[in-house]
């Protein structure tokens, strides 16, 4: 193997670690603790090990109950502020808000679904978004 073949899958390695890490150290978006992912059983064993780290849980799926990805979502507080706003990386999001309600907005391919909800201290809250036609 040439030194420049080595050093291009060198970098390949290093530029997909932090990618790699997300899955399982909490990353934050405006001060807002949020893990995504959840491709893969050990991917999904993971997210579930740690859902009580977390006071929301979405999942993302498609009408017949397929797990969907780079679903880009937005969570919105009571006072209209957008609070995170990210790409799920699998079927899974967990977040860690402050009490209250909010608005979450969910979107895949040109569709935008859209649904509040209340997250209450100590209790972990899970909600489904099903894309029609997914």
């Amino acid at each position: 193997m040439n030194i420049r073949k080595f050093i291009a899958i060198v970098a390949c390695a290093v530029a997909l670690t932090p990618a790699i890490a997300q899955t399982t150290t909490p990353a934050t978006e405006s001060n807002v603790p949020f893990l995504s992912g959840g491709v893969g059983d050990d991917a999904m064993a993971e997210l579930t090990a740690r859902q009580n780290e977390f006071d929301l849980k979405l999942y993302f799926v498609g009408q017949s109950g397929s797990y969907l990805s780079d679903i880009r979502t937005t969570i919105i507080d009571a006072r209209g502020k957008g609070v995170l706003m990210t790409t799920s990386e699998g079927p899974v999001l967990l977040a860690n808000l402050p009490a209250g309600t909010y608005t979450i907005q969910a979107q895949k391919n040109g569709q935008t679904l859209e649904q509040k909800l209340t997250v209450a201290p100590g209790k972990l809250k899970t909600t489904y978004f099903r894309f029609p036609g997914e």
